[in-house]
């Protein structure tokens, strides 16, 4: 059988490249570390690295197995951490994603659950949708709220529907567009400010595009920076896209907002985990408080 030391060594190879300076890393002998690497490709039946004249070169088996070890080595550490926190007398901790529109209601969240469970950990990490899954995926987080179209009816997750709302545009104030329902074609010069690729609102927008037979939008900037978003709409000629609930937070009032004709695309907003995961009381009693502040924020 593996185990975790040999995830330790072959981490720490994938990383330096090297047998004999991941051997100096881990604090062993190369001979030590070169059968602990053996021992793991004698259990999973394939060669993990091949020597090359300036290391070694990490195989597509080593590849796969990556994430899995990388993974197993972080639930290690989060148990360790959450053991010691509760026998030092805390309730324990609990580990959420938020995207960027849900950073108040998770701040309120928060601050109600503290009020009964003063003793909680929390950890909170932002992000857009693709990142929250990964993290999810890697047990990074135990849950996220946010953007979940794409985790809808996946046997790999469970959701929890809060709301669903439109995309719209959005630009400068003084921008042409601003207050209109735009023509596909009108958009074919402009500029655009868009998340990563993979995010759904950015693929169905490209979808539309070339349903219409029109050029794909000229995207300038990929970044899932919002700040970074605000200022170059707010100082230049760019268009992005945001969901309507989001026009109602502090930092967009003086934008404008515009529509493109023809294209709908809603964000289903919900609390995503993974399936069939066995929860605690207390994260439970948390997503049940997070949920409600995200019906509020939606209703306000």
């Amino acid at each position: 059988m593996i185990n975790l030391r040999q995830f330790r060594h072959f981490v720490a190879v994938l990383e330096s490249g090297s047998f004999l300076e991941a051997a100096r890393r881990m604090n062993i002998s190369q001979p030590a570390l070169s059968k602990s690497i053996g021992a793991l490709e004698g259990f999973y039946r394939v060669k993990l690295f091949e020597r090359t004249p300036r290391g070694v070169r990490a195989t597509a088996f080593a590849q796969a197995l990556e994430p899995h070890a990388r993974r197993t080595l972080w639930d290690m550490k989060l148990s360790q951490d959450e053991i010691a926190a509760i026998a030092a007398g805390g309730s324990g901790a609990i580990s959420v994603g938020v995207g960027s529109s849900f950073i108040g209601a998770i701040c309120a969240a928060v601050e109600e659950m503290d009020k009964d469970h003063a003793n909680v950990e929390f950890s909170v990490i932002t992000d857009h949708a693709t990142g929250l899954r990964r993290l999810l995926d890697n047990n990074r987080i135990d849950f996220y709220v946010g953007l979940a179209n794409n985790e809808i009816g996946e046997s790999a997750f469970d959701v929890e529907l809060i709301y669903a709302d439109e995309y719209i545009g959005i630009c400068a104030s003084e921008h042409p567009f601003a207050g209109k329902v735009v023509e596909p074609h009108a958009l074919r010069d402009c500029e655009w400010i868009m998340p990563d690729f993979e995010e759904p609102a950015r693929i169905a927008l490209e979808a539309f595009f070339v349903a219409k037979q029109e050029p794909s939008p000229k995207i300038k900037f990929t970044t899932n920076a919002d700040l970074i978003v605000r200022r170059f709409l707010k100082n230049g000629h760019y268009l992005s896209m945001t969901p309507r609930t989001n026009t109602i937070l502090p930092e967009f009032p003086d934008f404008g907002r515009f529509t493109i004709a023809g294209f709908h695309f809603e964000r289903q907003v919900g609390i995503v985990q993974r399936a069939n995961l066995l929860t605690t009381p207390l994260q439970d009693r948390f997503k049940a408080i997070l949920s409600r502040k995200v019906r509020e924020m939606e209703r306000a």
